[in-house]
């Protein structure tokens, strides 16, 4: 901004301006120096605390590791926070201040295993032509997952487990089969918006892919120990969706 033509004709007034405007340059580049020192110290901070919150979340992985190891070998029950701290290394205030309680730590545990990665299914690029490749993909890891050893142990501690403690069992088929049961719902009402399938109920149809796929792989590994044959598997998924589609895709 311009100063007023009065400032050109009144000399003590344009001293004293001078001085004033000489005053708050100076402050002017303290400013400048407060703020550069400011961003230093607070991108060293960032950085510091960058480095802290790596090594929390390392930590945390390390107790969740442990936790599943002790969970699986003993089950719920069994397992002190005691035990599982000295299993990760770590001190059991440590273990309290990453998860306050046992319920907390085994939810975390749980919800680490039951991780649904399924990103095609949500893809945009689905159509009537690669939706039987999808469906392969989806069941391929199903299968593997409920013929996991660690799946299996998992499933069976928590059998065994969710009768004294109704809770948990609850929240481990929320986080794990319902989760993945809603996923497939999700995906299956898209092909139908989409005229990829023709899919009435996709809450039926999702269970009836679902208990097809599961149906004698998974007591068959739970009960003996043993895990289905490479080609056995893929004979039973191309047998399953060959029937899905039969039911559900569009006929021209």
């Amino acid at each position: 901004m311009l100063p007023s033509q009065d400032w050109y004709f009144r000399p003590n007034d344009r001293l004293r301006s001078v001085q004033i405007n000489a005053a708050g340059f100076s402050n002017l580049l303290h400013f400048a120096d407060v703020q550069f020192q400011s961003k230093r110290y607070y991108s060293v901070k960032s950085d510091s605390s960058l480095a802290v919150s790596a090594s929390c979340q390392d930590k945390r992985q390390q107790i969740i590791l442990a936790a599943s190891e002790a969970f699986l070998q003993k089950g719920y029950q069994n397992s002190s926070m005691e035990a599982i701290a000295a299993q990760a290394g770590v001190a059991k205030q440590t273990l309290y201040n990453h998860f306050g309680n046992k319920d907390a730590l085994f939810f975390a545990v749980v919800n680490q295993m039951c991780a649904v990665e399924d990103d095609h299914l949500r893809s945009n690029e689905i159509t009537s032509k690669n939706v039987e490749a999808v469906l392969q993909q989806y069941a391929r890891r199903k299968l593997a997952d409920l013929t996991s050893a660690e799946n299996t142990a998992m499933f069976r501690m928590m059998v065994s487990e969710a009768i004294r403690f109704p809770n948990l069992g609850q929240f481990f088929f929320q986080a794990g089969m319902e989760k993945d049961r809603q996923l497939l719902v999700d995906f299956l009402t898209r092909q139908h918006e989409a005229g990829n399938l023709q899919v009435d109920d996709p809450e039926q149809a999702a269970l009836f892919f679902q208990g097809a796929l599961n149906a004698y792989f998974r007591p068959k590994f739970i009960m003996t120990g043993e895990a289905p044959s490479e080609a056995a598997i893929q004979q039973h998924i191309d047998y399953c969706i060959a029937k899905f589609l039969q039911l559900y895709r569009l006929t021209p």
